[in-house]
Formats: structure tokens, sequence, C-alpha cells
């Protein structure tokens, strides 16, 4: 398996995940146009760093939901700070994925304290494989990792604003957790939810659809139809739109599934294009419906093997 640095993993398999890969062309020359949402009076909605990131406002500093791709970290560090004129003192990392941690170290040596799951420390201080991508990628320097870990979950008070974080069983990732604003009622979803086109779901790192779909159920529970839902790629969501992306990944797990249990091959599971009803909405953005079902197949064929 290759082995490759944390940047140049951004320079392979774009046809993929771009969302957790980007092109070797894209790395090298292109610098994503940050975008800055107010989602309220403290609360601010970074984009186009990779993964979505929340600023909360604070008067002893900043505090931010994932720090996204490391060739932004500069820009998002500085794009962060001209919220407000304090600096950025906590992190909170919804799971260890590169388009989501990407500017830790530079927060680290800052003295940010980073918070994360118990599996997010664990994933960044050793080699990770992915095997859908062929990869190997190294431990994370020690000081981007978190220094503030939890198991199930925690809260904390910030400029006046009360969060929960909590961590949800393996879906996306076996670290993936949601971050709520419960005063301004803006919940941040990560990976587990991508808003207008197919998931990637890393079955390397515990992720499976199954706990996809459960976990979307327990987001949806979560809120209500004043929620403000941050999903970890894509625009802005309401519930109602959480419910659809429910549905869709139910209606293909369940599909899929069949077609593996009967024992059809990739190329006769791709055929039957278990997607279809769902493409023309969802299969436009990082996955393909090949890809996503290729995904799926090797997931499925994968455990039920073991």
């Amino acid at each position: 398996m290759l082995e490759i640095s944390r940047r140049e993993l951004f320079g392979i398999v774009s046809s993929l995940a771009p969302a957790f890969w980007l092109t070797r062309s894209g790395y090298a020359q292109a610098q994503p146009a940050l975008q800055l949402q107010p989602l309220g009076d403290k609360l601010t909605l970074l984009s186009g760093a990779g993964g979505n990131i929340a600023i909360l406002q604070g008067a002893d500093g900043l505090l931010l939901v994932d720090s996204g791709l490391p060739q932004t970290a500069e820009a998002v560090d500085n794009k962060a700070r001209s919220v407000a004129p304090v600096p950025i003192a906590t992190l909170i990392n919804t799971h260890f994925h590169f388009d989501h941690i990407g500017a830790n170290e530079r927060l680290g040596r800052a003295g940010v304290r980073i918070i994360a799951h118990d599996n997010v420390l664990k994933r960044l201080s050793t080699p990770q494989k992915n095997a859908f991508m062929n990869m190997e990628a190294p431990a994370l320097a020690p000081e981007g990792r978190p220094k503030t870990t939890f198991s199930d979950k925690g809260q904390l008070t910030h400029g006046g604003e009360k969060i929960a974080y909590k961590y949800l069983p393996p879906a996306h990732t076996d670290g993936d957790t949601t971050v709520h604003f419960t005063n301004a009622n803006v919940y941040h979803a990560g990976d587990l939810f991508f808003n207008g086109f197919y998931p990637f779901i890393d079955y390397s790192a515990g992720g499976n659809i199954e706990g996809m779909v459960a976990d979307a159920d327990r987001m949806i529970e979560a809120v209500d139809r004043k929620t403000k839902i941050i999903p970890g790629h894509g625009p802005m969501a309401t519930l109602d739109e959480l419910r659809v992306y429910r549905d869709m990944l139910a209606d293909v797990n369940e599909k899929v599934s069949k077609l593996v249990r009967i024992g059809k091959t990739l190329e006769e599971t791709q055929a039957a294009e278990p997607t279809k009803a769902h493409d023309d909405t969802w299969g436009k953005g990082f996955l393909k419906p090949a890809d996503f079902v290729r995904m799926l197949y090797a997931g499925k064929t994968a455990a039920k093997a073991a």
C-alpha cells in the first residue's frame, strides 16, 4: 500500500471523493475562495476550505468546529479571525479526516485547545489506511492532535452560548461527533450529513451505511424545524432536507444489501442501478452513482467475508 504525506494525499483520486482527496492540480494551483455566512449574532459558517467550519465569537476568543484542508490552514486562520478581533481559543473536530483537521497543527502550535472523540485521537496518532482509495497516511504531528478527548458527550459554554457535543455510533467513521449550539439552535452534523450528493463512507475507519442511516435518525431526533443544520459538505440544511437524505440512504442500502445477499457481482450490482431513483438529486457530486455503489459493495462484501 502506498504511503504518502498528508498533504500529498490531496493530489490523488479526485474522481472518487474530492471531499476527502483533492486533485494534484487543485492542490498546486487553486486556493479555494473562502466564504463567510452569518448564522446569528455570534455564529458564522466558513465554507470553501474543505469541510464546513462553524465559528463562534466570544470575548476571550473564537471557537471553531473543524479546521479545513492543510493547504488552506493559513487562510482559515486569517479568515476566522476576521470575524472578530480576538484569537482562536478552541477547536472541536467532528472526525479525523484530512479535510476537517487541516489547520490543527497550525492552531495547536498557537495554543488552541483541541477537543475530539477518543477515536479521533487514536487515528490521528497512528498511520491510517484506506482500502477503498488504496492509500496510507502517516500520523498527524503531536501539536495537531486533540489534548481534550471524550468517550460519549460533553458540554461547554463559550461567549454565552451553550455547546453540546456528542459522539454517535460508527457511521462515516468510528469517531463522528455532532455539535449543537443550543441557544442559537445551530447543529453541526459533520460528515454524517452530505447535503446534495452521495456521502463518502470510510469503511476502513469503522464506517458503514447502516450506521449512517441510524445516525441520521438520531440527528433527526436531536433537531427541530427551526434548527439550522450545518452539513459536513454542502449548503445549510433544514430538518426536512435531513429526512430526505436519511430516506435516500435507507433506500439505497436496502437495494444494495439485497443484491449482495443474493450473490450478485459488483458489475451486476452496478448494472442494476440501485441508486437510479436518487441520481438526479444526489449523483452529481463527489461520488458518482457507480462509485457510490462500488464503495457500498466493497464494504458489505468485506463485512460478509469477515
